[in-house]
Parts: structure tokens; C-alpha cells; sequence
């Protein structure tokens, strides 16, 4: 018994496990301090470049700082990323791999309201991007690739390119879980909706430059980048570097082909779009032809809808004829994919059989469809002779 451990010799033992580093912290540092330094220097560049230029594009006050700059793997990188962020890949020629350009929720529908006329408030919206979205994002991006392909010209003649953008993060693989990764955090604040963007860069990516990078950092002039940004005057729209020619403003604005489409089909491709982009597209139709859009969306967002086109800012030419190209692209598809298929069937077809029935079935049959599914009850009541609020009441 005499080889037994004292209480105290077991607790001692026990806190000389507890002292020992975890393996996290033997982990060998692959960028040194030089490397951290510099890259921090340069998207500080990038950040005010940012801060000017969205501020003239989204026509609000924008500010863009450089919160952090931090080693670790990819895998953390990724599980800390919040769902529905805009993540961008980008690929930056002439440097082998790509980085990861990424935008909080909030941010990304901040910047849709805001360009497309409205107020800039993101907070409502956390919802996968549609096409729509997902154009304008991209064309926000590209807008921003200038600001870092300008930031890095100090080190780099880099070629950034946006190969795809996703909001699903344990989705997007760029390497292994367990490469280092150096991560650029930046806090960012449109209008008055603040939230954080990111730029994630490999190890095996810039790598190959280290040894320039703090050559570079050593020998850079300390001056060359203001120590401080200050924007007390609203950016004008003149100043975003952008003028239309005339034959651009007419393509542009060539929304008339949507007054002759089926109000019902035209509804059900806007229903799940910001209601931003919704209030551009009733806004650009004959009055008569936007009111039957109108009544054929669901009906929660018709007040929202309404109240954006009573107040909506001036929009981008760009940004306009991107959300025109798209809705045109999806009716050409719509119109293509009906020559494969019989005609057949859809609420009007339902409307006029249910027309044609006694008034019991016609009573029996929406009150039990409201039970399971109301919009489409509401839907093919409208369409027959029955009163609006026959079901309603019962429901």
C-alpha cells in the first residue's frame, strides 16, 4: 500500500496536466509578425479606399476599418461564419488558389436595399439570395475588387476575379479544413447598419510572397496612405466614376415588355425577391398592369411594397437593366419550357371548373382548400363569382 498516492500528490499531478499547452498552442506560426504587419497595412489602404467608393456608389454614408488581422485554420474560419453571409471566391491572378471575399447578412441586404432606391436597412432580411440579389451582389463585389487590386499595387499586380458567390459556408471548400489561413476582419457600417466583412487568404496562396511582403513592409513609405479618413459631405452620384451613355440609359429602361406578361406568372417570379426590387419592377409598369402584379404577391408584402415606391431614391442605370436582364432571362426560360409540356391545368382552369359547380361544392370545396392552403383559396375565390369573405370567417 505503500506505493498508494497521497491526495495531495494526485491534485498535484492533476494541475501539472491542467498547465501543460494544449496542442492549439504548440501550433508553429506561419506568418511572422513582419507578415501579420504588412498585410494589415495594405487592406488599410483597402478599407479607405472602400469607404470612398461605396459611399459614391450606394449614395450613403459608408466606413470601412480594419478591425483584425488573425492566424488559424480554415476549418475555424469557416464554423465561425455566420449562415446567409454573401461568400464571395475570388480568384487572384497571378497568384495560384483563390481567397474568400465575405459579407455579413446584414451588410449584403443593407447594400441591396440601399442601391436599389432604398432606405439601407438590412436587418429585416436573412434569406437565401435569389437571382436578383445574387447579380446585384456580384456587381457590388466586382465594384470592390477595384479597391483591393488598387490596395495590394503597392506589393502586387494583382488580377482579382469573382469565380462564384454562395451563402452556405460548410459549402465552400478553397483548401483542406486544417490549412492555415490569415484572416482579414474589417468593420464595416452603410447607412446605419453596421455588421463585419472578411478577406481569407491561404497559406499555400500568398505564400509565395512572404519574402516580398516584408521586404516590402521594411522599405514602404509610412506615408503613403492616410493615417485618417474623415467624410463630413454626402458623396454625389458623379463621384462613383460611372456615367451612362445615352443609349445605355435606353436600354436600361426598357421594363414596357413586362406589361404585356401574365400578372399571375410575373407575381410568383417577384413574390420571393426583396421587396426593394419588387417596388423598382411595379414602379417602371403602366399603373393598371403593376395593381394586378400587385394583388396576385402575397398579401403581407403589398403595404411594403407600396410604401418603398412611394419613397424610393434615385436607382443605378446598371442595377435596373441587371434586375430587367434577369426577369427576362427567366420568362424566356418559363416560355421555353411550356413548349415541352401540355398546357394544362393552373388556378384559372380551377377557377372556371369550380365556377361551373353547384354553390354547395363551390362553398364546400374552399373552405376545406383554406384549411390546407389559404393564398391559393383566396386565389381561386377571387377568380369565381363568390364573395371574398366566405371563408374567412369560418377559418
Amino acid at each position: 500500500m505503500e506505493d498508494e498516492f497521497s491526495q495531495e500528490e494526485i491534485d498535484a499531478l492533476l494541475d501539472t496536466v491542467d498547465a501543460e499547452p494544449d496542442m492549439e498552442s504548440k501550433r508553429p506560426n506561419k506568418f511572422s509578425k513582419e507578415h501579420i504587419e504588412a498585410i494589415k497595412y495594405i487592406h488599410e489602404t483597402f478599407a479607405y479606399l472602400a469607404t470612398i467608393s461605396l459611399s459614391a456608389y450606394l449614395r450613403s454614408m459608408c466606413h470601412v476599418n480594419v478591425s483584425s488581422v488573425d492566424e488559424l485554420t480554415y476549418d475555424e474560419y469557416i464554423r465561425a461564419v455566420p449562415e446567409r453571409s454573401t461568400m464571395a471566391t475570388i480568384n487572384i491572378s497571378p497568384l495560384k488558389g483563390n481567397v474568400i471575399f465575405g459579407i455579413a447578412p446584414e451588410l449584403t441586404f443593407a447594400i441591396i436595399d440601399r442601391v436599389c432606391g432604398g432606405s439601407g436597412d438590412g436587418t429585416k432580411f436573412r434569406h437565401e439570395l435569389t437571382d436578383i440579389e445574387t447579380s446585384i451582389m456580384d456587381n457590388i463585389i466586382v465594384h470592390t475588387l477595384d479597391n483591393i487590386r488598387e490596395a495590394w499595387n503597392q506589393v502586387l499586380d494583382m488580377h482579382p476575379r469573382v469565380k462564384t458567390i454562395d451563402v452556405y459556408p460548410k459549402f465552400v471548400r478553397i483548401v483542406s479544413p486544417n490549412e492555415i489561413v490569415l484572416l482579414v476582419t474589417l468593420d464595416a457600417k452603410i447607412g446605419n447598419t453596421e455588421g463585419m466583412m472578411d478577406i481569407c487568404f491561404p497559406c499555400s496562396t500568398i505564400g509565395p510572397i512572404m519574402e516580398k511582403l516584408s521586404n516590402w513592409y521594411w522599405n514602404r513609405n509610412p506615408n503613403s496612405i492616410p493615417s485618417t479618413l474623415s467624410i463630413t459631405e454626402k458623396p454625389s452620384e458623379e463621384k462613383s466614376g460611372y456615367i451612362p451613355k445615352e443609349n445605355e440609359i435606353k436600354n436600361f429602361m426598357s421594363f414596357d415588355y413586362l406589361n404585356s406578361v401574365d400578372p399571375y406568372i410575373l407575381a410568383d417570379l417577384l413574390k420571393w425577391e426583396h421587396p426593394q426590387v419588387v417596388a423598382i419592377v411595379l414602379a417602371h409598369m403602366e399603373e393598371g398592369k403593376a395593381s394586378e402584379v400587385l394583388i396576385n404577391l402575397l398579401s403581407d408584402s403589398w403595404s411594403e411594397v407600396i410604401k418603398r415606391i412611394a419613397t424610393m431614391d434615385k436607382v443605378r442605370l446598371e442595377i435596373a437593366g441587371e434586375i430587367e436582364r434577369i426577369l427576362e432571362k427567366k420568362l424566356i426560360e418559363l416560355s421555353s419550357d411550356k413548349k415541352n409540356y401540355s398546357s394544362v391545368g393552373g388556378v384559372e382552369s380551377a377557377a372556371k371548373i369550380i365556377n361551373l359547380t353547384d354553390q354547395y361544392t363551390k362553398e364546400s370545396t374552399i373552405k376545406e382548400l383554406a384549411k390546407e392552403a389559404p393564398e391559393l383559396a383566396k386565389e381561386i375565390q377571387r377568380r369565381t363569382e363568390m364573395k371574398e369573405d366566405l371563408f374567412i370567417a369560418d377559418t
